[in-house]
């Protein structure tokens, strides 16, 4: 089983680019759930917050849970790892307003008329189950998204927005030396 210190013997030179070398290279392995089987929990969750951090850097959470749905339930954890509980509080209330029955996978057509039937009330949708929620429930649950997010991206700009400590991977180096 592959572990941290497999990757990294030296937290000196951890940047941005050492990170992302680190997950292509556990990419290579295949899916979420066969990296998952060959890796120590720890590389796991460092695999999960380089993706997370590395997503909402380009496309910000809505990005993140619309087109890296797998990531989604693995969040929580790793924000607890990385000492972030307060994102993992405000992700989760993001995360709540989906349907109990939400599965979280980009393989899963039904996951994309979720993903637009939250968006916004305009977007048309096939889902049957979605279809049964009455539009007055709808409009609240797309205006309590909108707002949980803004609250989950006020609160994450610092940490991994432009000027944030170490280009915003700080927490994620801070893991790493907790874990070597």
């Amino acid at each position: 089983m592959m572990a941290i210190k497999d990757f990294i013997k030296d937290t000196s030179h951890l940047n941005e680019a050492a990170l992302v070398d680190i997950s292509d290279q556990l990419w290579r392995i295949g899916s979420l759930s066969e990296i998952k089987q060959q890796v120590s929990h720890e590389l796991f969750i460092l695999h999960i917050s380089m993706n997370m951090i590395g997503n909402w850097k380009g496309e910000g959470w809505w990005g993140v849970i619309s087109e890296q749905a797998e990531l989604v339930p693995y969040i929580p954890e790793t924000l607890q790892a990385l000492q972030l509980n307060h994102l993992k509080t405000a992700f989760e209330d993001v995360i709540s307003i989906f349907p109990a029955y939400t599965l979280f996978s980009n393989d899963n057509e039904c996951y994309y008329d979720m993903i637009n039937f939250l968006q916004n009330v305009r977007f048309k949708v096939t889902d049957e189950q979605l279809l049964m929620i009455p539009s007055e429930k709808r409009k609240e649950m797309v205006t309590s998204i909108k707002q949980k997010l803004d609250i989950l991206e006020d609160l994450t700009e610092p940490l991994w927005g432009y000027g944030a400590e170490s280009d915003g991977w700080i927490q994620v180096i801070d893991y790493i030396k907790t874990q070597l």
